[in-house]
């Protein structure tokens, strides 16, 4: 994970800089996560993580949350 910076931890919400271009879906696979569970911020808009390509950015990446 050379290409991924962490930069933040608060509890499940993660924040990491991408070093090289990649798509969203390939860094939450190599992070172990199912894109089903989160939702992800791209330098703080929401994007689908199928399609989109981040190269020097901030992936803020947080939990779905289910209501009732």
């Amino acid at each position: 994970m050379q290409n991924l910076e962490k930069i933040e931890e608060v509890s499940s919400m993660k924040t990491y800089r991408v070093k090289s271009p990649q798509k969203v879906y390939d860094v939450l696979k190599k992070l172990n996560l199912e894109t089903k569970y989160f939702v992800v911020l791209i330098n703080g808009k929401k994007v689908e993580p199928t399609d989109f390509v981040v190269k020097d950015d901030e992936i803020l990446i947080l939990p779905r949350i289910a209501g009732g």
